[in-house]
Parts: C-alpha cells; sequence; structure tokens
C-alpha cells in the first residue's frame, strides 16, 4: 500500500493508463474503421457487378447464355440468383436454395421487381447447421425483350470478417507492443521527473527536524530546477531567521535574568509562560493569602485591561507589583499579561533608615545641646558662684562638648562612607604596635572602672601586618570602649592576634553583660543600638560599630561577633595575609 501511494508509481500508473486509453479508443477506431472500409468496397463491388450483368442481360439474345456469363465475371465468394430463373438450375446449389428461400421471405427483396428499387441487406441464412452472414444486393434490370428481371448478387462476409480478424489481431499485437514500450519509457520517465522530488522530500523532512544544511542539488533548468534553487533558498533564509529568533530569544532571556526587576507572562488562561528569577523567587514565597491577592490583580487586569499597581509585603520583604494588559502575548493571537515585580525592600528599609537617622540625629543632639545650654545658663546667671561648682559644671560642658564633637566626627565619617567610602592606605608594620598604644590608651581608664586588660603581643612582635594603623586604631578604639560600656568591675577585656595560613586574626573579648541573639544579626546596622539598660556611662550613637565594619571590609577583611548573656561578647577580625610579593 506503501508503494501505491508512492509519486513514482502513481506518475507511471497515470502515464500507462493514459498510453492505454489511448491505444484501446485508436484501435477501436481504426478496426471499425476498416471494417467500415471493407464493407463499403464490397457493396460497391456488388454494384458494380450487378450493373455489368445487367448490361450483359439487357444487350444478349440468349438469357441462358448471359446468366452463364454473368457467373464467371464474379469472383470470390459471390454468387448471383437471376429472376426469373429456372428452378432445377436454383436447385442444384443449396447456397442459392437457401437464399432465394430468405429473399422469398424478406418483403424488400421480394418486392424489387415490382418497385424497380436496389435493397441491399445484411442477412443470415442458415447452410448445414452453420450460421453465415452475407452481403445481398437486389438489382432491379431488364432483359432484351424489356421484360423485368432483379440480379440477386451476394457475397459471404466470412473472408471479410477473417481480414477484419487478422487486422484486429496486428492492431491488438501492435498496440501490446507500444504499450509495453510506453510503459519501459513511461517508468525512466517517471523516475526521472520525480528523482528531484524525492530529493525535495528528503530535504522537506531534514528541515522539518531542523536541519537546514543539506541542498537539493538539481541541475536542470527547467521548472523543477527552478523550484530546486527557490526551495535552497528558502532553507538558507530559514536558518537565518531561526538564527535571528535565536539570537533575539538569548538576548531576550539574558536581559530578563539579568533585570533587577521580576519580569512575568502571563496568558488568557492565567499560566506563567515566561518568568525570571526574581519573578519565581517572589512565586514561591507567596502564601495561599497572596495568591489570592495575586489571582485578584490578575483578574482586574484583565478586565480593565489597563495597568493596575499593588503592594505586597512578603516574609518582610516589600514588592511592587505592576501588571500591564497586551492584546497579543504568544503566536496564537491571544491576550495576555505582562508582570513587573520590584523588590522594594531596599527604598523600604533606606526609608526606615532616613527616619531614624533623623530621629537619632536629633536625640543625640538635643541633649548635649540641652545640657550645654543649661549648664551655660547656670553659669552666666549666677546661679553657681562657688569655684568649685563652677569648675564642675565646667568640667560637664567640656564632656558634652566632647561629646558633640565625636557625633558629628562620626555622623561626617558616615556621609564621607557613603559618598565617597573609606579611603585607607596601608603598610606593613607589626601589629604588636597598635595593641601596646591601645594597652596605654585605656590604662588609666581600666584603673577607674576596675577592669582588667589582657592585651596580648606574645608571638607577633615582629609579625607584618597589612594594614592602615589609625584606621585600626579606630576600629579597636571602638571595640573596647563598648567593651567598657558593657562590662562591670572585676571584668576582663583582651585583645590576642594569631595567624592561619591564609589569615591573620584579632579578637577583641569581653567578660561582661553580653548581647542578646536578637540583637547580634542588627549590631553592625548604622544607629542600631542595643539595650541601654545594660549600659554602663552614657549611651553611643550607634555607628561606631557600622563604622567599625566598613574599615575592615575597606581591609577586604571580614568581622564576626559572637556573644551570651551574662558570659561575654567576642568581636572576630580576620584581615588578609600580609606577603611580600
Amino acid at each position: 500500500m506503501k508503494r501505491l501511494n508512492s509519486v513514482v508509481i502513481k506518475l507511471w500508473l497515470t502515464i500507462i493508463l493514459i498510453v492505454t486509453t489511448v491505444l484501446i479508443l485508436l484501435s477501436a477506431a481504426l478496426i471499425t474503421f476498416i471494417q467500415y472500409y471493407f464493407t463499403q468496397n464490397t457493396e460497391q463491388s456488388l454494384y458494380n457487378n450487378a450493373e455489368s450483368i445487367s448490361a450483359i442481360i439487357e444487350k444478349s439474345e440468349n438469357r441462358q447464355m448471359a446468366i452463364n456469363h454473368s457467373e464467371m465475371l464474379l469472383e470470390g465468394s459471390k454468387g448471383v440468383i437471376i429472376l426469373p430463373e429456372k428452378n432445377n438450375a436454383i436447385s442444384k446449389h443449396p447456397e442459392k436454395k437457401a437464399m432465394l428461400k430468405f429473399i422469398k421471405n424478406d418483403d424488400d427483396l421480394n418486392n424489387v421487381k415490382l418497385t424497380h428499387k436496389k435493397v441491399i441487406k445484411h442477412v443470415t441464412i442458415k447452410l448445414d447447421g452453420q450460421k453465415k452472414s452475407y452481403l445481398l444486393l437486389g438489382y432491379p434490370t431488364l432483359d432484351r425483350d424489356g421484360h423485368k428481371s432483379v440480379i440477386y448478387i451476394y457475397e459471404d462476409l466470412r473472408s471479410i470478417s477473417d481480414t477484419n480478424n487478422v487486422i484486429a489481431i496486428i492492431i491488438l499485437i501492435t498496440a501490446v507492443i507500444f504499450l509495453i514500450i510506453s510503459t519501459i519509457f513511461a517508468f525512466f520517465l517517471s523516475s526521472r521527473i520525480t528523482n528531484p522530488l524525492r530529493q525535495f522530500k528528503e530535504q522537506a523532512l531534514e528541515v522539518a527536524k531542523g536541519r537546514y544544511d543539506k541542498q537539493v542539488h538539481v541541475q536542470t533548468k527547467d521548472e523543477i530546477g527552478e523550484l530546486a534553487s527557490a526551495f535552497n533558498q528558502m532553507s538558507h533564509n530559514i536558518q537565518n531567521h531561526i538564527d535571528d529568533i535565536t539570537s533575539s530569544k538569548n538576548i531576550r532571556d539574558t536581559l530578563i535574568n539579568s533585570m533587577a526587576q521580576g519580569v512575568l507572562g502571563i496568558n488568557h488562561k492565567r499560566h506563567i509562560i515566561l518568568s525570571n528569577h526574581l519573578a519565581h523567587k517572589m512565586m514561591l514565597d507567596m502564601n495561599l493569602d497572596h495568591k489570592i491577592l495575586f489571582d485578584t490583580q490578575i483578574n482586574d487586569t484583565f478586565e480593565s485591561q489597563k495597568t493596575e499597581y499593588r503592594e505586597y509585603e512578603i516574609n518582610q520583604k516589600h514588592y511592587a507589583v505592576v501588571m500591564s494588559y497586551i492584546d497579543q502575548i504568544q503566536s496564537n493571537k491571544e491576550s495576555g499579561l505582562v508582570v513587573i515585580i520590584r523588590d522594594m525592600t531596599r527604598e523600604h528599609h533606606m526609608e526606615q533608615m532616613k527616619k531614624d537617622f533623623i530621629a537619632s540625629v536629633s536625640h543625640e543632639l538635643r541633649t548635649p545641646i540641652s545640657l550645654l545650654q543649661g549648664y551655660t545658663e547656670s553659669i552666666v546667671d549666677g546661679i553657681v558662684t562657688e569655684p568649685e561648682d563652677i569648675h564642675e559644671f565646667l568640667l560637664i560642658v567640656l564632656d558634652e562638648t566632647k561629646r558633640l564633637s565625636r557625633l558629628v566626627n562620626e555622623l561626617l565619617d558616615v556621609a564621607k562612607i557613603d559618598a565617597d567610602g573609606i579611603n585607607i592606605t596601608k603598610e606593613a608594620r607589626p601589629m604588636s604596635e597598635l595593641i601596646q598604644k591601645m594597652a596605654t590608651k585605656y590604662r588609666q581608664q581600666a584603673n577607674e572602672l576596675a577592669l582588667t586588660l589582657d592585651f596580648q603581643t606574645d608571638g607577633i612582635m615582629d609579625d607584618q601586618w597589612d594594614y592602615d594603623f589609625d584606621r585600626m586604631e579606630q576600629v579597636l578604639t571602638n571595640l573596647v570602649d563598648n567593651a567598657s560600656r558593657y562590662t562591670r568591675p572585676g571584668d576582663l577585656i583582651s585583645i590576642q592576634a594569631e595567624e592561619t595560613t591564609t589569615h591573620q586574626i584579632l579578637t577583641v573579648k569581653d567578660t561582661g553583660v553580653g548581647i542578646s541573639p536578637e540583637h547580634l544579626e542588627r549590631v553592625f546596622e548604622r544607629f542600631y543600638k542595643v539595650d541601654a539598660a545594660r549600659k554602663r556611662g552614657k549611651e553611643g550613637t550607634g555607628l561606631g560599630l557600622f563604622i567599625t565594619r566598613m574599615i575592615i571590609e575597606a581591609h577586604h577583611g571580614k568581622i564576626n561577633v559572637s556573644s551570651e548573656v551574662g558570659k561575654g561578647t567576642t568581636f572576630t577580625i580576620k584581615l588578609p595575609k600580609y606577603t611580600n610579593a
């Protein structure tokens, strides 16, 4: 069945059918024409013979001699009956006898003498148990005496049939030979014509599989050759278009995935057909309530066919979701939505930090300014007159001025960090120099607060550290100041230095009140302050640890904190190890 569906077989059978039909029609036409031709010739021959016999009878004085002479003129299987004629002459010929019987029974032939009209017929008579076909002509004539006679000339059609049969056989044999030749020719012709079509089929299958590099090799200059060139050009153009589409898709996917915003494509069936990482993460973080709100926004956008804006708070993250209607989002020309998701957590955090910054700065500035104003007014107004009291008030004013100066400096440092970052100038110096300076700097304060200092420098006296001396002094100062405020009399504050194969490590540890776990993750944020009830002395600005972290990160290092309430806190600083390269 598969072979019958082949173009070669179909074309071959079509050509054979056409040739066969033409040969059959031509053979039938030839046989019919030849039969008609021989029949006409036979009829004309009978007419000619009848005229000759009639002329002989009309001119002959002896009728019987004329009849005998007429029979001698006939050729082949012809016979003649001239009426009136002697019955005994006719009875000697069974064929004439049967023919005469047929003539007497046929009105047209029997009345020729009366009507004096020529009649010719195809007759069939039974002779010797066999049926024979004859062509019979009734021809009226006159004898010498003017008496009417009828000449009946007949001819056996068997010779014509035999001739027709022979000719038909010859025509049929010729037709079969031509059919065989046509079959062979048609097969090779169909194969030659369809060979390029088979190549087209193979190329089309390759194109369907996504392979466009193969070419149809047809060298002819006819329509098939032009079709091959067009097909090859089409394959080339398809490959170029697919390459362009692939490049565009890769660029689009790369752009979408590298976007800071989340992107979703939603079709009319509410199916997600496009998404990037941020959008996928938001969808995973949604709970049931968020999904209901999200679906509601989708439905509202489809109904309004405009842009809908919503804000979501998911797992302490803030998202702004903008949905826009689009008429056609896929190749099926169905509508859909394009969704842009922006993570607003940082903006919300920065907004909150801005509010906290204003509140913290206002609070930090109000306290020293109020104290400065109050003590100064007391001295100016003469409320305090004793020299000792005035000296005490001036010391307080000086202390608050220093506090105010420190706050301003820290604010300037933070502003500079936000604007330009921290500039550090690293140099190779022993860390023991900085630790010894810190021990000298805090010796008196430790005695006043009844604290024990353990600033170790054993084993690192000559080791070279790559750091900015002034900046690292600022770091240790902030850490030791914090430790002194969160310790009690008799507690220990220690600084230890050690090395690994890749890092140089500083550890600032105290045995003070410690930090609660909920505060540990935020102690390095700007303006963040731990519970003031656990602190000794005046409250800080909340910027010291933030600046400390920024300085350490500028050294390409890391700072970590661990603490346990009631047992103390440990700050660990890791700096990249110094190399001489």
